[in-house]
């Protein structure tokens, strides 16, 4: 599959994710309103490698999950069998994906009060292989309606050396 296949195939589904949260803030009662995390998470890189991480949330209130398939950056396939942990602190989370390769750790603040939320991101930090790395871009996770505290993230962005 090609670089801008994949870009394309996870901006739809992005889109498509998106659309499904409901516009009243309709959702989990418990859920805090949060704020952008800075301006510079909305400023994505304009070249550099394309990024997808996708992960299943295994508990929400811990910040914990595991990476399915691979972490790709361009056509490069890193993290498999990583996890994901972090914290919060606000409305931020602080996510770290680990993997064999290294981490790399992304910050954003969702704003929707509801069972799919969205958020600009941007990396804070990484080691290994994604040492010294910057970009960002969107986030969307969708959590289940049975278990709130599990889902689905995908993370797709832009990143430069």
């Amino acid at each position: 599959m090609t670089k801008a296949w994949l870009v394309l195939v996870v901006t739809i589904a992005v889109i498509g994710l998106s659309a499904c949260a409901r516009s009243d803030g309709g959702g989990r009662s418990d859920a805090a309103t949060a704020t952008p995390v800075s301006p510079a998470a909305t400023l994505v890189p304009m070249t550099g490698d394309a990024i997808l991480i996708e992960t299943r949330v295994t508990d929400a209130r811990r910040h914990t999950g595991e990476i399915l398939g691979a972490l790709l950056i361009g056509e490069s396939a890193f993290c498999s069998g990583g996890a994901s942990s972090g914290s919060s602190q606000g409305p931020t989370i602080t996510t770290t994906f680990t993997c064999a390769e290294g981490t790399l750790t992304v910050q954003y603040a969702p704003t929707q009060r509801s069972l799919v939320q969205g958020a600009a991101w941007m990396v804070v930090s990484g080691t290994g292989v994604f040492d010294g790395l910057h970009g960002g871009g969107s986030m969307v996770a969708v959590f289940d309606s049975e278990d709130p505290d599990s889902g689905r993230e995908v993370f797709t962005g832009t990143i430069t050396p």
